[in-house]
């Protein structure tokens, strides 16, 4: 039997970084904002990991395949592409972030596309925010934004 592509030596990605709507939890909450926000924006092709939205494409990647929790277009005049992800505390130090980060990092230079990560202001650990950008930069990813809600 061939295993799954998820399934490397390295360790199991979740099944669930491919599955067309997010659990319900603190990821899903914070695309629900992000969606409403990128709405009022004027951004369109708003494709997202929610229930009623129409689920952004799956990446393949060579260890995994990962599905951005949002994509969608700015309103410039290159509708230039978004590729967004959410970050919560217990997914932060996951072994396949890492994974799943480069080939979205490898996608948006691909597509000329946004690299935006979103990260809660605050949590009973702290901020997160100046760990994940550590974390990006030892990657030698360069996202453009991340946003805390």
């Amino acid at each position: 039997m061939k295993p799954e592509r998820w399934q490397t030596e390295l360790g199991e990605a979740p099944p669930q970084a491919c599955e067309a709507v997010l659990q319900d939890g603190p990821r899903r909450r914070f695309l629900w904002l992000m969606v409403e926000y990128f709405r009022t924006l004027g951004y369109s092709d708003l494709k997202a990991r929610l229930p009623g939205h129409i689920a952004p494409p799956v990446l393949n990647g060579t260890l995994e395949d990962h599905r951005p929790d949002l994509t969608c277009r700015q309103d410039d005049t290159a509708r230039t592409p978004v590729l967004l992800e959410v970050v919560v505390p217990e997914e932060l130090d996951a072994p396949g972030a890492e994974n799943r980060w480069c080939l979205l990092a490898s996608a948006a230079r691909l597509y000329s596309a946004e690299l935006h990560f979103v990260v809660p202001r605050w949590t009973d650990r702290g901020s997160i925010d100046l760990r994940l950008r550590r974390r990006l930069e030892g990657m030698d990813v360069h996202p453009n934004h991340i946003w805390q809600v």
